[in-house]
């Protein structure tokens, strides 16, 4: 059951993208570097993510497949490498990523607190679905298509707005 996506994945940002409301177009991912693990067992979905290059955000879940039960996504733990103010680092990074232009309002990164609720769908060996609701309000914030190319060495993660925008398009490659 999604066994195929075991292992650790990275981000390719030059075949990845995000949409820019500013622009009314696409634009490329400048998240920097992502780097996640994910290791699948009797249907269960142990998901953790390195998220960003600076400041690199460490978040993470544990997840049934098909189970009604929404479980967190939590912020684990967050590096600035940098010099300089944690503060201004996060600011430049929420800037990058379009936190603002995304679902589920404005992204809160702190450590300890939950990113949002996730429930995972499994639909056969190549495809699964993650599912996201927001913390305060409970209401939809993305779902995510993960569909592994055939020679399992990529996939490619879809992120669909509740307004029916495809969000992110994401190439992850096996690391």
């Amino acid at each position: 059951m999604s066994e195929l996506f075991n292992g650790t994945w990275r981000l390719d940002a030059a075949n990845s993208k995000v949409w820019d409301a500013k622009t009314e177009n696409y634009a490329p991912d400048e998240v920097g570097e992502e780097i996640m693990t994910i290791a699948v067992k009797n249907g269960v979905e142990k998901y953790e993510v390195l998220y960003g290059d600076d400041p690199i955000i460490t978040m993470g879940y544990t997840a049934k497949y098909d189970d009604h039960k929404w479980v967190p996504y939590e912020v684990r733990n967050i590096t600035h490498k940098e010099e300089g103010s944690a503060d201004e680092s996060m600011a430049a990074f929420r800037q990058r990523i379009n936190s603002h232009d995304g679902s589920g309002g404005e992204r809160k990164f702190e450590v300890g607190k939950i990113y949002c609720y996730v429930r995972t769908i499994y639909v056969d060996p190549r495809t699964n679905y993650r599912v996201g609701k927001g913390t305060d309000d409970g209401q939809a914030q993305d779902v995510m298509l993960r569909r592994l190319a055939s020679d399992g060495q990529s996939f490619v993660a879809t992120v669909l707005h509740p307004n029916g925008r495809i969000y992110r398009v994401r190439t992850f490659v096996r690391s």
